[in-house]
């Protein structure tokens, strides 16, 4: 009698013991696979076979919740290296907002990707409406919204980046509402 009330007592154990350390692992194994496929891809970056590779091992990480953010923006970063821009944008309608660092950084990726394609058939008109759209969609958002520095700082950089004449429309009123940016909105200002 002792020795199967013996055996349960080991079982349960090694079903705690191994239980515990599951995820730990699994994070590990995640953050692995990440730096491989982040070395992989930058010390290749014209290789579209490293990258291809970079992003079958980036797709066994999108389960990692540790590193997720940083997986989703790799994964972008590899599908735009790639041409895949399609595929891009069907990758950011299966994500959600708190898949990425802002909020506002799932729609203007999807965009994004949605632009590039326009320019992959050469489709400039397409594409630069594209382009109007995510700069008037951004403007939007800063404006609408009550930003934190870091977040108001990279959407106006990723809108000086789309259109630069808009972001520079958008300082002195912007300045009134976030006058603490002042400096770093001077920066910008031509």
């Amino acid at each position: 009698m002792k020795k199967p009330l013996s055996l349960i007592f080991l079982l349960i154990g090694q079903i705690l013991f191994y239980s515990c350390h599951i995820p730990h692992d699994r994070e590990i194994i995640c953050y692995d696979n990440f730096k491989k496929a982040t070395d992989l891809a930058y010390r290749n970056p014209s290789n579209p076979a490293a990258l291809d590779s970079a992003l079958i091992i980036v797709n066994r990480c999108m389960k990692c919740d540790s590193i997720k953010t940083a997986v989703v923006d790799l994964k972008i970063r590899l599908l735009i290296a790639l041409g895949k821009f399609k595929e891009g944008s069907k990758f950011i309608d299966s994500l959600q907002a708190s898949d990425f660092t802002y909020p506002y950084k799932k729609k203007l990726n999807h965009d994004n990707f949605i632009a590039l394609n326009f320019a992959s058939y050469k489709d400039t008109i397409n594409h630069d409406k594209v382009f109007r759209e995510m700069a008037a969609g951004l403007g939007s958002y800063i404006n609408n919204n009550n930003l934190k520095s870091k977040e108001f700082q990279e959407a106006f950089i990723d809108l000086n980046s789309i259109d630069s004449a808009e972001s520079n429309r958008q300082i002195d009123s912007l300045k009134i509402k976030y006058p603490g940016e002042a400096k770093f909105l001077d920066f910008f200002k031509h």
